[in-house]
């Protein structure tokens, strides 16, 4: 990934330049990242010039002397520890020191920030967005699984961990009907585990929750035990 090093080249941005990345950064808020409770910050604060300078230099790893450095030309009176971390904080898409780059094994380098895109705000922000809006916000299967903390809905088996039923097995989750009747779109779906899914498969009907509120078809039944099923049909009027 391309570096600007430490008071690096193109520190220089004119007032013009920087309005029109301030109106193009307010576009792109507006359309991504406001309905995610980003922070977009005032005209002419600080925290708009850097994010004017990573926007130009969008994809492009840069040293924080270098941010603060332009931020000087515009306010002299600026200290030189600018806190650019911050910005993630705010919900934008800004990786820091330790943070890995997106498809890489590297990390970000010490002293260095990077924008990596506008169009969504950055994960972790976003998934305490979607955990706090709840299922109604999710717009895909893994947003929607961030909105379950990426846990098996039915028995919390966390993505990616040792599974609870079966601990020699990885949890992979997979997009479970909560009713089968239904066509599987996302809000007739729940996240589950392998092992949950592959054992309820399409018999039983699962609220939000993920709990079992019916049955779905009458396999269950016939798999019970002969008394159960005579307690069943006395339960249904279907034997006296």
């Amino acid at each position: 990934m391309k570096k600007l090093k430490k008071r690096g080249g193109h520190v220089f941005m004119s007032a013009d330049e920087v309005e029109r990345w301030y109106k193009k950064l307010e576009s792109e808020y507006n359309t991504h990242l406001a309905q995610y409770g980003v922070k977009f910050p005032a005209k002419g604060a600080t925290k708009a010039l850097w994010l004017a300078y990573l926007r130009k230099n969008q994809g492009v790893l840069v040293h924080k002397d270098t941010i603060s450095s332009f931020v000087e030309t515009i306010k002299p009176k600026a200290g030189k520890d600018q806190q650019v971390r911050h910005l993630a904080s705010d919900g934008w898409y800004v990786l820091n020191k330790g943070d890995k780059l997106p498809g890489k094994k590297d990390v970000v380098p010490s002293g260095y920030h990077v924008l990596i895109t506008t169009e969504s705000p950055k994960p972790t922000f976003l998934f305490k967005s979607l955990k706090r809006a709840g299922r109604i916000s999710a717009k895909d299967f893994r947003q929607l699984k961030a909105v379950y903390g990426f846990r098996c809905a039915t028995c919390g088996s966390q993505e990616g961990k040792p599974n609870f039923l079966g601990p020699d097995k990885k949890t992979c989750l997979q997009q479970g009907h909560m009713n089968p009747h239904k066509p599987l779109t996302l809000d007739n779906s729940i996240p589950q585990c392998q092992v949950c899914n592959g054992v309820y498969m399409d018999d039983y009907i699962f609220d939000a929750k993920g709990q079992v509120i019916a049955v779905a078809s009458p396999k269950p039944v016939l798999r019970a035990e002969k008394e159960v099923q005579k307690e069943i049909k006395e339960a249904l009027g279907l034997e006296k």
